[in-house]
């Protein structure tokens, strides 16, 4: 044990003991005069200092208190809406209103499969975050179980948050001129480009200045934003209940039909829905909560499963439009400017406008999340492929600054130079995702199936495993789609 550990087992004893203060930590612990937060008992202290004491370092975030009561743990949510709003996108909307439209609710149970997905195998996540035996963080265990996963993950988050950020930016700054025009506004509202480039800027400020509350309550007004709109508009779309139950449960692929055939259809819907890399965004915002603990693992759990409720609503709301609105006339989803004109077509002005405004809410928060979180992701796995990352302060390290830079300026190159169809590009990059998803998911099992890395105690029951092996399953057959997809495309693939 080194002096850190010491110091912190000693100061910890000597609270307990009443010997020193019960609302204040030694300096060395948490740094000049940091508090104790109120609510941190006794076990979590004690966790806190063997978490210390196995790392041979202070955590540098102070633990949130624990929540107690109702309103405790209502007033705790963050990470989970943070995380999902981030997740949506314009993946889910673009994918969920091109399925409706090609097919009815005939695919909806790819959708339920995706979202019981991405809540196991976060959750898993979360798990080995707040619980694993050795005080770690998830890219610290990805590094144990293979050095290989550092510039693996480090350098395809940097690649996935650009080509993620090209479309979201083509989708605001479609949906900004249309909603500026629809307000009258001089110039026809001006280019797209114009638009993306003012949110970048906006973005830039928030990322440089803001506190992660400031950002928590910004996702909260995007996430009423995105209730009103969509869910208003599929209200006024009235969803047919029983469709949606028999494409849920009958697990139906359909006759090709429109542009994507359904096999890419139900693929590029696990890799928006599903996801990939994206995924290990969740303890980078938990860790900006001060979830470090594993007493936050309950609220966590509750987080986690408000997020995925979140998701669910807004993917339906979606999903009905497509399906209630478009497909019973044959019409085709090519862009969200076709979707707004058929929904204002049929719903009358409001669709368009609610359609245009959900999709600005949904990919103006996905650029704030993306900037954030790939950046976070991938400043600690360079640094960790270093060799410093274990003590150096990924969150106010040159590299971070410099990649989140990159994740809200480069993007805009495409934009600027008109990038390929919106719909297009967002069913190919959340398709290309998926590919991504084994390697990333064996890494996790194997990290939280095994006592030597999470320990006896919170090793993967049987249930959970044979989920993670469902999940290997569903991502394998996904990349071999993809593949086949893409090399037919090229005139080279299997016949």
């Amino acid at each position: 044990m080194d002096a850190a550990g010491r110091t912190c087992r000693i100061r910890l004893s000597n609270l307990h003991r009443g010997e020193a203060s019960p609302t204040k930590l030694h300096p060395d612990f948490f740094g000049d005069g940091a508090k104790l937060p109120t609510g941190l008992g006794r076990r979590a202290a004690e966790n806190l200092g063997e978490s210390a004491m196995s790392t041979g370092r202070a955590d540098e975030v102070v633990p949130a208190p624990i929540p107690r009561t109702f309103m405790e743990f209502v007033r705790s949510m963050g990470p989970g809406v943070i995380v999902v709003l981030t997740w949506l996108g314009a993946g889910d909307i673009v994918d969920a209103s091109v399925a409706g439209a090609d097919y009815g609710y005939a695919l909806m149970w790819v959708l339920a499969l995706a979202l019981g997905i991405r809540w196991l195998f976060v959750s898993t996540i979360a798990r080995y975050q707040l619980l694993n035996q050795h005080g770690e963080s998830v890219m610290e265990g990805l590094k144990r179980l293979h050095p290989a996963f550092m510039p693996f993950v480090g350098f395809a988050t940097i690649l996935l948050c650009h080509s993620v950020n090209v479309y979201m930016y083509q989708g605001l700054g479609d949906s900004c001129k249309a909603l500026a025009q629809m307000a009258g506004a001089p110039m026809e509202g001006g280019p797209s480009w114009f638009w993306a480039v003012l949110w970048a800027a906006i973005t830039a400020v928030l990322l440089a200045r803001s506190a992660f509350k400031g950002i928590e309550t910004l996702f909260l007004v995007f996430l009423g934003l995105l209730s009103v709109s969509l869910l208003g508009a599929a209200a006024m779309a009235k969803p047919d209940v029983v469709a949606i139950l028999k494409g849920t449960f009958l697990f139906q692929m359909p006759d090709a039909r429109g542009a994507f055939k359904p096999e890419v259809i139900a693929v590029s819907i696990v890799g928006a829905v599903a996801g990939s890399l994206a995924n290990l965004m969740y303890p980078y915002l938990m860790r900006e909560k001060g979830w470090v603990l594993p007493e936050h693992r309950r609220v966590q759990q509750y987080d986690l499963a408000l997020g995925i409720v979140v998701i669910i609503l807004l993917d339906l709301a979606v999903w009905a439009l497509g399906a209630q609105v478009l497909h019973p006339q044959g019409l085709r989803v090519e862009s969200v400017k076709d979707l707004a004109a058929m929904l204002t077509q049929s719903l009358g002005a409001a669709g368009g406008i609610l359609i245009y405004l959900g999709v600005f809410a949904a990919v103006a928060s996905s650029i704030v999340g993306n900037a954030m979180a790939y950046s976070y992701m991938a400043t600690h796995a360079l640094l960790l492929w270093k060799g410093e990352g274990a003590n150096a302060n990924y969150r106010s390290h040159p590299w971070y600054r410099w990649l989140v830079a990159w994740g809200i300026w480069s993007p805009l190159v495409w934009v600027i130079a008109s990038s390929p169809s919106f719909v297009a590009l967002t069913v190919l990059v959340n398709a290309v995702q998926i590919i991504l998803l084994p390697v990333l998911a064996g890494g996790i099992w194997a990290l939280t199936a095994r006592s030597k890395f999470i320990g006896a105690t919170h090793k993967n029951s049987l249930p959970v495993n044979v989920g993670m092996a469902l999940f290997m399953a569903v991502a394998l057959a996904g990349t071999w789609g993809v593949l086949r997809s893409l090399l037919e495309k090229l005139g080279a693939g299997p016949g």
